[in-house]
């Protein structure tokens, strides 16, 4: 099921169970996301330009993850997750650029609110500055490659090889579906799929934790 063929008319606004007072994305026990619907999640994440979900327990297993060591996270959009796990958020704001708003426009669906406390840098920039130990990345699109064309993908994606290279542990959270296509599967990795974690995907696959580590 695509998102337009859900009518909004029909279905409960969990606006107020997952936004704060700021009207941002609040952490949430994954217990309160499991009183709700798929519809009811991919409403929500296309009404407020959120994808993936933030849950106490996702918080909590990605700070075992990381185990002190130095952190940021890239692609962060309203940087919930970094705030949540106290580590450096970076976005390259894409979604502020004019060519790029004119086309969310034409879709009818807001941008991405970019937090304040989210540097305006790409992956590759993030990650030069900071020399992080461990980058984290929620729902970033790989870069196009022409030579997979079917793969997809964004000409100012991340190249998520090179983050790997360069890091000791690389951090994926994702939708079977929605991030099929990454390069990186070939690379050694492990892949989880925990009940606690929820996006807006309404596609019936499934989300995932995926980690590359040296």
């Amino acid at each position: 099921m695509h998102h337009a063929t859900i009518d909004p008319h029909k279905i409960r606004d969990i606006a107020p169970l997952l936004l704060d007072e700021q009207g941002r994305l609040k952490v949430v026990d994954a217990s309160v996301l499991a009183q709700t619907t798929r519809e009811e999640r991919a409403l929500f994440g296309v009404r407020h330009a959120y994808y993936g979900l933030l849950t106490t327990e996702l918080v909590e297993h990605v700070q075992g993850l990381i185990a002190g060591r130095s952190a940021l996270e890239i692609g962060a959009g309203h940087g919930g997750l970094a705030r949540a796990l106290g580590i450096v958020a970076t976005d390259n704001h894409q979604q502020s650029w004019p060519e790029i708003r004119a086309h969310y426009e034409m879709l009818r669906q807001p941008t991405i609110r970019y937090g304040e406390d989210v540097l305006e840098l790409d992956a590759a920039q993030a990650v030069a500055q900071f020399r992080p130990q461990v980058v984290v990345a929620s729902w970033v699109t790989h870069r196009y490659d022409p030579r997979r064309h079917e793969a997809g993908g964004n000409q100012d994606g991340v190249c998520e090889e090179d983050l790997i290279r360069q890091c000791e542990m690389y951090i994926f959270i994702g939708n079977e579906q929605v991030h099929t296509h990454k390069s990186i599967w070939a690379l050694p990795h492990e892949k989880i799929f925990p009940p606690w974690l929820y996006s807006r995907a309404v596609n019936g696959s499934r989300d995932f934790i995926a980690v590359w580590q040296r």
